[in-house]
């Protein structure tokens, strides 16, 4: 069973919604999400995608992790 096929019935709906508003990236992640059959499979860029289609803010912790490449005096 993969990812599309797993998700919760909210979810799937905002993922529809944000597909009508959004179609190429939408139409991208319903590819990825068909394709994939673990959570862990994402990279972290669909991971931003679907929190974008979703709701569910992830943004705070990407930044983290982005600001550890960043050279410090």
């Amino acid at each position: 069973m993969n990812l599309l096929q797993k998700m919760n019935a909210k979810e799937f709906k905002q993922l529809l919604d944000f597909k009508a508003t959004y179609p190429t990236l939408g139409e991208d992640l319903v590819k990825v999400l068909s394709t994939k059959t673990l959570a862990i499979q994402l990279t972290l860029g669909e991971c931003i995608d679907l929190s974008n289609a979703t709701g569910i803010r992830i943004a705070e912790s990407c930044n983290q992790i982005f600001d550890t490449f960043k050279s410090k005096p």
